[in-house]
């Protein structure tokens, strides 16, 4: 399976399991949040802080140039300026 199809896959995955929350009765902005705050946590644990932050910090732009926007080609993981250290 290619980097692409990994990434449809884990998308698919985890959006069945967030809506799957929201048929059970939590609220889909609370589902987003959580769904938010654990991928940064998940980030800090395995590459730290400095280079979750310097992640995140690179969201607003592909945000704004509409990397995550409704029919864009892939379910963009930031990669920019990482090494192999680093997600």
């Amino acid at each position: 399976m290619d980097e692409h199809e990994q990434r449809d896959l884990a998308a698919k995955k985890i959006l069945q399991a967030m809506q799957s929350a929201i048929d059970e009765g939590a609220e889909s902005d609370v589902v987003k949040l959580v769904t938010l705050s654990a991928a940064v946590t998940n980030f800090v644990n395995d590459y730290g802080e400095e280079a979750t932050a310097g992640i995140v910090e690179s969201l607003p732009e592909k945000i704004r140039n509409g990397a995550f926007s409704q029919g864009s080609n892939q379910p963009d993981a930031p990669s920019e300026g990482t090494n192999q250290n680093e997600p």
